[in-house]
């Protein structure tokens, strides 16, 4: 006999097994994995939801937290060296001179039509008539 499929996890489960995850890469020292499982993290739950996860991380795990920070604050470069930037002056160019412009409105007019409050009854078929017999009066009774 074919087995059911297991019941889905709970979002507490999935959240604890997401923790627990977390938990192994950041003991293993995986930044590839840790970040991975971060970015899950922040898209499903959002971005606001990192801080307290790394606060929660760092009271089971200190050490990994820190070298997390550390391993993070290497790959963002220090303020960079602002480049010099030349300043040139731009002279605005004269606009030319407007041609003759055509004083005719561009204006549509469209037909006034008459509106309807209601509209044209349907054409009746004249096979429709004959079915009309076939139907059961609407005062008669009808069986139970």
């Amino acid at each position: 006999m074919a087995q059911r499929p297991s019941a889905p996890l709970s979002p507490q489960a999935r959240r604890q097994a997401q923790q627990q995850a977390l938990q192994a890469t950041l003991a293993r020292r995986d930044p590839a994995a840790f970040s991975a499982l971060l970015a899950q993290w922040a898209h499903r739950r959002g971005v606001a939801s990192l801080q307290p996860l790394l606060l929660e991380l760092g009271s089971s795990d200190p050490d990994g937290v820190f070298w997390w920070n550390a391993l993070q604050d290497e790959l963002q470069p220090a303020d960079p060296i602002p480049s010099p930037v030349e300043q040139v002056e731009l002279t605005p160019e004269p606009e030319p001179e407007p041609e003759a412009i055509n004083p005719q409105p561009l204006l549509r007019v469209l037909p006034k039509v008459a509106k309807l409050s209601r509209p044209a009854p349907a054409p009746t078929h004249p096979g429709l008539a004959q079915l009309r017999t076939w139907l059961p009066d609407q005062e008669a009774p009808r069986a139970a």
